[in-house]
């Protein structure tokens, strides 16, 4: 009882003390509404209502912690809330004005790194690293590292890539015929996994492994563990580290983790040594763009190098696989809208088995399903940055050194005042000549830190959704489901799959 009593005491003067110290600084501009003055509640903003919204969705595990911030925030009828805790204080936004001044100023608001973000190593099992080009802060390496890979993504290299990409798309379709032919129900969100990282590993790395032909590869299996397993990690930080909890996560993480990056290693030596034997002679793939961005440093390692390879594969299989199953399940709901997209696909074709890269160009509707698709469903539904200079005032909001700001993606895209009607599938959102606010649209990010592989996504989107509406025709096996469900864990996916019979 004493001991209870005594740390009651201790945590009362704490959050008194933590109460003076930021009434002392004027932070109160944060916070919508005021609990009473050392209650735990205020030391946690707006934490407590994020929990009771969590239990009253029941199943914590796979809430949609984007949709339960915004629940919160509409219900205090704001466009800023603060979830504070200890020293540490975030803002959650959709204030427009304070998403841009955060994305255009990356000086100012930097990239919250994946140490902080907790996925540089994950239960001692280095995943991201400290350096990698996606999460690192904003210093020197990752400038120079930028310069290095942006060729790789411009449009004269990615116009080398159309020959390999069309090669993968009609095994993609050759692979549909021969198993999905005569009726039968397929995922199709399974068979863009394989086909985007067969994309990605072939275009990006030239490693020519058959993921799609395979029910199920090593390195597939591998990436999709890591992806299913971190976020695990992430919403149990704090007893995932215990050896006796998750051990059958923790092996296949490990499994997976040294798998890949075991199996990459000995190719980046092999392609580090025979670029330093032959400085003139490169494959000139998204790998070579790596090795050259982090050779500037005599402390960068192999490891680092991996780090970077690692986000790419992740970020180029998961997120362009997400957006091309979404669109099919929207197209299979909008049957006017898909004969349009295929109306326009044979204009663009004729004669022609492939496409070129100038093509791309022609497919102009397609192009305004895909945007529409991405506003509707953003893979990565949050952005964050943190506030490392002086105490900033935005939009009348005082955003204090330190200060962590959570840029909502899915609810921005979904603003009425940005978005008329705004979940309504219409591409004509993004018809030629239609202006698009600022910021409003943000599924690659904005600003200098926006999405490098933002064209290749889209060419590899564009080619294979193209290639499937010329080649097959798409029925809707359960008409009746009107509603995409999603499952929110590093991305935000469909949950039970997106289901299509094919007819040739």
């Amino acid at each position: 009882m004493l001991a209870a009593a005594v740390l009651s005491i201790f945590l009362a003067a704490l959050i008194s003390l933590h109460i003076s110290l930021y009434r002392s600084r004027k932070l109160y501009t944060h916070i919508p509404s005021f609990p009473i003055p050392l209650s735990w509640k205020w030391a946690g903003g707006h934490l407590d209502l994020i929990w009771d919204r969590r239990r009253q969705l029941g199943d914590h595990r796979i809430a949609d912690f984007s949709l339960i911030l915004d629940w919160i925030r509409k219900d205090l009828e704001t466009s800023t809330m603060v979830i504070f805790v200890a020293n540490r204080i975030m803002i959650y936004t959709v204030n427009l004005p304070l998403t841009a001044r955060v994305m255009s100023d990356h000086k100012t608001f930097l990239k919250v790194s994946a140490r902080e973000a907790n996925i540089a190593y994950v239960n001692g099992e280095r995943m991201f690293g400290d350096r990698g080009i996606l999460l690192e802060p904003g210093t020197e390496i990752w400038y120079h590292k930028r310069k290095m890979m942006d060729p790789a993504f411009q449009k004269k290299f990615l116009k080398c890539l159309m020959g390999d990409i069309n090669r993968i798309t009609n095994k993609l379709c050759d692979y549909l015929e021969q198993k999905f032919e005569g009726g039968k129900i397929l995922d199709i969100y399974n068979v863009m996994n394989k086909t985007a990282l067969e994309v990605v590993c072939t275009c990006g790395f030239s490693l020519n492994d058959d993921f799609i032909m395979l029910e199920e590869s090593e390195l597939n299996t591998a990436v999709n563990d890591l992806l299913s397993i971190i976020p695990v990690s992430l919403r149990h930080r704090y007893t995932f580290w215990m050896p006796w909890s998750f051990r059958k996560e923790k092996k296949r993480l490990k499994d997976a983790n040294g798998l890949l990056r075991g199996t990459v290693r000995e190719i980046l030596a092999a392609r580090i040594k025979s670029n330093s034997d032959n400085p003139d002679c490169t494959s000139n793939d998204i790998l070579d763009h790596i090795i050259r961005g982090n050779m500037f440093s005599d402390n960068v390692s192999i490891e680092d190098i991996l780090d970077d390879f690692a986000v790419f594969l992740v970020a180029g299989m998961e997120t362009t696989a997400i957006t091309m199953s979404c669109l099919v399940w929207l197209l299979l709901k909008h049957p006017d809208i898909s004969q349009k997209v295929i109306a326009e696909v044979n204009e663009v074709y004729g004669d022609k088995e492939d496409l070129d890269y100038e093509d791309l160009n022609k497919l102009i509707y397609l192009e305004q399903c895909l945007k529409e698709c991405l506003r509707l469903n953003p893979p990565i539904q949050m952005q964050f940055r943190r506030n490392t200079t002086n105490d900033v005032e935005v939009d009348e909001l005082l955003i204090p050194k330190g200060t962590e700001i959570i840029m909502s993606v899915q609810s921005i895209h979904h603003q009425e005042e940005h978005w008329p009607d705004p979940y309504t599938f219409n591409p004509d959102r993004f018809a030629p000549g239609k202006k698009i606010e600022p910021f409003t649209y943000l599924p690659f990010a904005a600003g200098p830190r926006k999405c490098i592989g933002k064209h290749f996504a889209m060419m590899e989107a564009k080619v294979v959704m193209s290639k499937i509406y010329r080649t097959f025709t798409l029925h809707d096996p359960y008409p009746e489901e009107r509603e995409l469900k999603k499952v929110t864990k590093m991305t935000s996916k469909p949950k039970d799959g997106v289901f299509v019979k094919i007819e040739h």
